[in-house]
C-alpha cells in the first residue's frame, strides 16, 4: 500500500512538471525592444494623406517608418506593450506568461482614420504624435494638432494586472460630418496568422464560422474580435458608436463622438480574465457584454471554467478568495473521499493476502502461466480485484490537473490577499515552507502507522527527500495554487487518520 501511495504522489508530482515543462513553458524568443530611437525616413511625405471610403479600405500591413517617431514601453504583470509615437500605434503585444506575441513582426495596430466633410481624408498612421508617458510606464498619451486647428489626442492605459487595456480618443474641432475610424490588423501573432471573426450585436454573440457575422454593423454593435487558436482580441466601445466593420486586412469601428473610450482585451481565452474585463465594461455601459462567451472550450476548458465558477461563487459569499480556495479544495476532495477509501481498502486486501500470493509465486516461479491462473484463483477466493487500488489512484488525476490548471490561471486582482499572504497570483514562501514540512510531517505519520522492511525500507529513506523536491517544484507558483495543495495535503493527513483507524476493523471474506 505504502509504494502504491508513492507511486500516485510521484505520478501526480510527474504529471505537473511535465505540463509546465512542455505546456506553459514554451521557449519563444520575446520581441526585440528598443525603448527610444528615430525610425528611418521615408521617401514620400507624412502627415495628411488620402484614404479611401471605410467600407472599400485596402491598406497596406507595413506602414513606411517616419523619422522622428519614438517607441515606448507600458508593462504590467501580465504584459509588455511597445507603442510608437508614429500613429499612436501599438507594434508589440506581449503576453509574458506564455511568452507569445499577437502583433505581426515589423507591423503596428492600432489605426486611425479621418474622414472630414468633401471627401478628404486623414491618415494619422504617417503622423508623428507628442507622446507623454504617465502612471508609472502604464500609460501613454499621443497628441497631434493640424494647421486648421484639428486637434487629436489618443491615449493607452493598461491596468496594474489583466491582459486588457483603456484607449481613449478626444477629437477637437471635428467639423460637422466628420468621422474617424479604428482598427485592428487581422494579422495576429508573430507569423501573422488569421482568425475566427466575432461580434456583439443586439446583445447577441456571433462566430464566423457558426452563425455568421456581417461586413458592416450600426449603432446595435458593442465589441468585435477574432479568435485564433488559443487567445483573442477584441475592441470593445464604452458607449454606441456609428458602426463597425470586416475588411480583408483590418476591422474595427466607426464613429464621430468627440471622446470615446474602448476596452482592448488581446490575451488567453481565460474564463477569470475576460469575466474581469466584463465587469469593469459592465460598470462603466451598465451592460453586459458577455465576453466569456467568446472562448472556444475543449472538455477540459468546460471542468476548467466549471471550477473558476465555483471557486467565483464560494468568492462571493465569503468575500475572500484564499477561503474560496480552501471551501473549492474541501468539495472536491469530499467528492473523491469514497474513492479514497476504496482505494486503501483494496490494497489493505492486497496486503492481508500476500502471504499466499508469495506462496504461489514461489511455488510456480518457473512456469508463469500457471503461476497467472493460480495467482487469479486466490484474488477469485478472496473476492479482491489486484486493480482496486490502481483504478481510484488513476481516477483523480484529470481533476487534480484541471484544478491546478483553473488556479494557475486565475486573476486574483479583485480581493488578492489572504491572512499573511499580499498576493495569491504571487509565490509565498512562508506558505511554501509550511506546505514542505505538512509533507513531512504527513510521511512521518505514514511511517510509523505502517512501518517498511526490506526494499520498502529503502524507499521510504528516499521519501523524506519529497518534501525538499516539492518545494523546488512548487517555488515560482502562485500562492493561490499552494494554497489548495496545502489544504489537499492536510485533508490527505486527516483521512490517513480515519483509515488507519478503519483499517483494524476490515476483514477479507473467505
Amino acid at each position: 500500500m505504502e509504494k502504491n501511495l508513492i507511486v500516485a504522489i510521484v505520478l501526480s508530482v510527474a504529471v505537473l512538471v511535465l505540463y509546465n515543462i512542455f505546456v506553459l513553458n514554451r521557449q519563444i524568443i520575446p520581441p526585440r525592444v528598443q525603448e527610444t530611437g528615430p525610425w528611418v525616413e521615408e521617401e514620400r511625405p507624412s502627415g495628411v494623406g488620402e484614404m479611401p471610403g471605410t467600407d472599400q479600405m485596402l491598406v497596406e500591413e507595413r506602414v513606411p517608418s517616419v523619422r522622428g517617431a519614438e517607441e515606448f514601453t507600458l508593462e504590467n504583470n501580465q504584459l509588455r506593450i511597445v507603442v510608437t509615437s508614429q500613429g499612436g500605434r501599438i507594434k508589440s503585444w506581449y503576453e509574458k506568461k506564455s511568452k507569445r506575441e499577437l502583433i505581426k513582426e515589423g507591423t503596428s495596430t492600432l489605426d486611425l482614420y479621418l474622414s472630414l466633410p468633401e471627401g478628404r481624408k486623414i491618415d494619422l498612421n504617417k503622423t508623428v504624435f507628442k507622446p507623454k508617458l504617465e502612471e508609472e510606464g502604464r500609460k501613454i498619451t499621443f497628441s497631434w494638432q493640424s494647421e486648421e486647428g484639428l486637434r487629436v489626442v489618443k491615449s493607452l492605459e493598461i491596468f496594474p494586472s489583466g491582459y486588457q487595456g483603456l484607449i481613449t480618443l478626444e477629437l477637437g474641432n471635428l467639423p460637422l460630418g466628420g468621422e474617424y475610424s479604428l482598427f485592428w490588423q487581422k494579422a495576429t501573432g508573430r507569423e501573422g496568422e488569421g482568425g475566427e471573426e466575432l461580434a456583439f450585436s443586439n446583445g447577441i454573440f456571433q462566430q464566423g464560422l457558426k452563425e455568421g457575422v456581417s461586413r458592416a454593423y450600426g449603432r446595435e454593435i458593442g465589441w468585435m474580435g477574432i479568435r485564433a487558436k488559443k487567445y483573442l482580441i477584441i475592441l470593445a466601445s464604452l458607449g454606441a458608436p456609428r458602426g463597425g466593420v470586416f475588411q480583408d486586412t483590418l476591422w474595427g469601428f466607426r464613429d464621430s463622438r468627440p471622446r470615446s473610450q474602448w476596452i482592448v482585451y488581446a490575451g488567453p481565452q481565460s474564463y477569470s480574465e475576460l469575466r474581469l474585463a466584463n465587469s469593469q465594461i459592465r460598470e462603466t455601459t451598465g451592460q453586459d457584454y458577455q465576453l466569456t462567451g467568446a472562448m472556444k472550450l475543449g472538455v477540459f476548458g468546460y471542468l476548467s471554467v466549471g471550477l473558476q465558477r465555483t471557486l467565483i461563487f464560494f468568492y462571493e459569499h465569503t468575500g475572500n478568495y484564499g477561503l474560496a480556495i480552501i471551501f473549492l479544495t474541501l468539495i472536491i476532495q469530499g467528492i473523491m473521499l469514497p474513492l479514497t477509501f476504496k482505494q486503501y481498502e483494496s490494497m489493505q486486501k492486497m496486503n492481508v493476502i500476500q502471504p499466499e500470493v508469495q506462496a504461489v509465486q514461489k511455488k510456480f516461479k518457473g512456469d508463469p502461466k500457471a503461476m497467472q491462473i493460480e495467482m487469479m484463483k486466490v484474488y477469485k477466493k478472496y473476492k479482491v480485484n489486484p486493480m482496486g487500488g490502481c483504478l481510484p489512484m488513476l481516477l483523480p488525476f484529470p481533476v487534480i490537473i484541471v484544478l491546478y490548471r483553473s488556479l494557475l490561471d486565475f486573476n486574483f486582482s479583485e480581493n488578492p490577499s489572504f491572512l499573511w499572504i499580499k498576493d495569491l497570483g504571487q509565490p509565498n514562501i512562508p506558505l511554501l515552507l509550511a506546505l514542505g514540512a505538512l509533507m513531512f510531517l504527513q510521511q512521518r505519520i505514514s511511517q510509523r502507522a505502517r512501518p517498511a522492511a526490506g526494499q520498502q525500507e529503502g524507499m521510504a529513506k528516499m521519501m523524506q527527500f519529497f518534501p525538499i523536491f516539492i518545494i523546488v517544484i512548487l517555488w515560482s507558483l502562485p500562492s493561490g495554487v499552494m494554497l489548495y495543495w496545502f489544504t489537499s495535503t492536510l485533508v490527505s493527513l486527516l483521512q490517513n487518520v480515519l483509515i488507519a483507524r478503519k483499517r483494524t476493523a476490515l476483514q477479507v471474506k473467505r
